[in-house]
């Protein structure tokens, strides 16, 4: 089984994102299964990819350990995390993700990732420089171009960090931490 670790603020609350996936879904045409709003999260940073080998779960047990300490110095208060676009990632052919996005709306979630990037850092953890805030709603095979989509979140009011279990579309919270 392949996993990945990542960490990202509160999911949102689960009311609601079911019904604006399935409008989402009708108003494009867009081929939907039942909404996995568990699932719902803001990827603050992504922290590998790792296998259930011996070698690689001991490397996972080593980055989990310093995300966590990291996590645990980040002093930042809640953030509120609201969505003015959406669009589909096109970096691939087909199963595309659809994703919430947004502009200055999503400037404290960047911040937030400045500082927890800090953190990652000086804890000696390598981070990527590209970052587009988003919330992934679902997968489809039928791109929808950029355009304005105001949709009101949620203020984040503690980061978590996940274990992304490839292939079983799930997710194991393995920590968190307030903000505030």
């Amino acid at each position: 089984m392949r996993s990945s670790s990542a960490c990202g603020p509160t999911r949102p609350p689960r009311r609601g994102w079911g019904a604006l996936s399935v409008d989402i879904a009708r108003r494009f045409g867009l081929r939907i299964r039942p909404p996995r709003t568990e699932r719902l999260h803001v990827t603050l940073h992504h922290l590998g990819w790792y296998d259930d080998e011996t070698d690689q779960t001991a490397a996972m047990a080593e980055v989990r350990q310093l995300a966590e300490n990291a996590a645990a110095a980040l002093r930042h208060g809640p953030v509120r995390v609201d969505f003015d676009q959406l669009l589909s990632f096109t970096r691939k052919p087909r199963n595309l993700p659809l994703v919430l996005s947004g502009g200055a709306c999503l400037d404290g979630v960047r911040a937030m990732r400045a500082a927890l990037g800090e953190r990652l850092h000086a804890a000696g953890l390598r981070t990527d420089p590209h970052f587009t805030p988003h919330l992934t709603l679902f997968y489809d095979d039928v791109a929808v171009e950029p355009q304005p989509f105001l949709v009101p979140g949620w203020t984040a009011s503690e980061v978590l960090l996940l274990d992304s279990l490839q292939g079983q579309s799930r997710h194991v919270d393995l920590a968190r931490w307030p903000l505030g």
